[in-house]
């Protein structure tokens, strides 16, 4: 079966898929910014000795990587107003839920990063009269930064593919233009490949990026 491609329709709706690609950008940097101060608040609940603190952290962080993100969106488009009155516009929901769902996550990775820090390291730099800030620069950020890079880096990524769900409550990203584009010019397979093309040269060079600066800092700290 032979297709007749013709990417020039690309070219004629340029404007309307430089506005999917922008509005895409600014979900997923607004997502990943409060997610990852989400991730920062609820990181010392969860680690906290009292009961109080830990405990709803933890049910929250649960509850949440429990929830697949659409049903996140969607629940929150739909039902939320209806719980608890409160509406909001479809592009600042699907902000909303990514970014509490990339919270939870956060959470989590920087927890496992800081616990994952050799107490006794920081006891022998003490033994030797180093001062807390080098002991925190040294030693604990470097091993923790290490030790999370590799999911947090995941976890952006998630975070980019998650905005194609605003598709879903009609928010204006690459995936719901390109689907309006697909039918109103009657060319589905190069209005969708060139959003797959999107995802794929967005994702890959932050993936090559990430594991560039996972190397830099292994060189410069744990160098034999």
């Amino acid at each position: 079966m032979s297709y007749d491609w013709d990417f020039g329709v690309l070219w004629e709706y340029r404007g309307l898929l430089a506005q999917g690609v922008l509005r895409t950008a600014k979900i997923v940097a607004l997502s990943v910014v409060l997610g990852i101060l989400i991730g920062m608040l609820l990181t010392p609940l969860r680690m906290s000795e009292r009961i109080w603190l830990r405990w709803p952290a933890t049910a929250m962080i649960e509850v949440f990587r429990s929830c697949p993100p659409l049903v996140l969106v969607v629940w929150t488009y739909y039902c939320l107003p209806i719980i608890a009155g409160l509406t909001l516009p479809a592009y600042w929901t699907c902000v909303f839920a990514i970014s509490v769902y990339s919270g939870v996550y956060f959470a989590e990775i920087f927890r496992s990063g800081v616990q994952a820090v050799d107490r006794g390291l920081v006891e022998a730099a003490q033994s030797v009269g180093m001062p807390r800030w080098r002991i925190l620069h040294r030693i604990v950020l470097p091993l923790a930064f290490l030790r999370i890079m590799p999911p947090f880096t995941g976890q952006c990524i998630m975070a980019i593919k998650n905005s194609v769900l605003g598709s879903y409550i009609a928010v204006g990203e690459i995936l719901y233009e390109g689907q309006r584009l697909s039918t109103h010019s009657f060319r589905p397979l190069e209005v969708l490949s060139f959003v797959a093309f999107f995802f794929i040269c967005t994702i890959m060079p932050l993936s090559l990026i990430a594991g560039a600066i996972e190397r830099k800092i292994h060189r410069r700290y744990f160098r034999r």
